[in-house]
């Protein structure tokens, strides 16, 4: 077999048992910058779109984690390809029984082995293009695996593209006839050559299934986080009722007949203080031992009349006797210690 000189600055490194071929994926900075600028309005459109989910109800809550599944989509897909044109690279290792093609970007990679024996029709040639794209001058390697086409690198000139392809030929096809012609290498049977697929297909369903499962189950956690943060706010939501207000909508209740002194004492300074339109903002402390005629009690309450409108301060109110019995005792409320009227 002929094969065409190298040309200046060849990509084959010979490792004595495998060859690797190393490719550089052709860059286009229009397509960059234009990802780029994309890029930042994408990812600030998905910033918002967390935020918002915080604090949105249950059917924008669903809509909205919805879109994100689609915005993850296409914010890796853009991060990979602007990634692919800067770093990233394919190398090709060719040994006798196999051809393995690894696309890494730094640390990740993905490979993909072809049998050698199922292998068919490899070759130079120009890198293909979609109808509304500009024809390429660049060439890749093409050859034909379970009547698919495959292609490698791009790139390439034609003298090189074809030093590669005569290379990988020569070491996959080693032996040749005594007049020059190369003896393909065929399966021995139809029935090893079945079960050699059968692992690749698995191979392929397992990647496959795993490339679906794995967004879902990452979007399933974000999902499960943020739901048990909106539960956590909603406990959070309802304010404790401020001292004052709950006085007012929860009053300590009229004095029951069968209550001890210093309960009656307690309630009858509460409606004291509250029919003098004064909110009682603490429970009435009693002295120890009060009597039905004698007791007093100190309480911290705010005035809504002057002089000391909106002022709180802390008030004693004791029983003053009117008559022989607790029915005509009075209370008298007033601020401890004593305040000036303009005080």
């Amino acid at each position: 077999m002929d094969i065409a000189p190298p040309p200046t600055g060849s990509r084959i490194q010979d490792l004595g048992d495998r060859l690797v071929v190393r490719f550089r994926p052709k860059r286009s900075w229009g397509v960059l910058l234009f990802f780029a600028a994309w890029l930042a309005g994408w990812t600030f459109a998905g910033i918002s779109a967390f935020a918002a989910l915080l604090n949105a109800g249950w059917t924008e809550f669903l809509f909205l984690l919805l879109w994100l599944c689609f915005w993850a989509t296409f914010e890796v897909v853009v991060v990979l390809t602007i990634a692919w044109q800067l770093v990233g690279r394919e190398l090709l290792v060719v040994t006798a029984e196999q051809l393995e093609v690894r696309k890494e970007i730094g640390r990740f990679a993905r490979a993909k082995s072809y049998d050698v024996a199922l292998l068919r029709d490899l070759k130079a040639t120009r890198v293909p293009i979609n109808e509304e794209e500009r024809p390429r001058k660049d060439f890749c390697l093409e050859f034909t695996y379970d009547d698919k086409p495959v292609r490698i690198g791009e790139g390439m000139g034609e003298r090189e593209a074809e030093h590669i392809a005569a290379t990988v030929l020569a070491r996959i096809h080693p032996r040749q006839t005594w007049w020059g012609e190369e003896i393909a290498a065929e399966p021995e049977s139809e029935s090893e050559a079945v079960p050699a697929a059968a692992p690749r297909a698995r191979r392929r369903r397992l990647r496959l299934l795993a490339q679906i499962a794995f967004p879902l189950l990452v979007l399933a956690a974000i999902a499960s986080v943020l739901v048990a943060s909106r539960r956590d706010s909603d406990r959070e939501a309802a304010p404790e009722p401020p001292p004052g207000e709950a006085s007012t909508r929860e009053p300590l209740g009229p004095p029951d007949p069968l209550a001890t002194r210093r309960v009656l004492a307690s309630a009858k300074t509460f409606y004291a203080l509250t029919s003098t339109k004064t909110t009682v903002l603490t429970q009435p402390v009693c002295e120890p031992r009060p009597t039905w005629s004698q007791w007093t009690c100190t309480v911290t309450a705010r005035s809504t009349l002057p002089p000391f409108a909106g002022r709180t301060l802390r008030y004693r109110c004791s029983a003053a006797q009117s008559g022989g019995s607790s029915a005509g005792a009075d209370v008298l409320c007033r601020p401890d210690p004593p305040r000036p009227l303009g005080g």
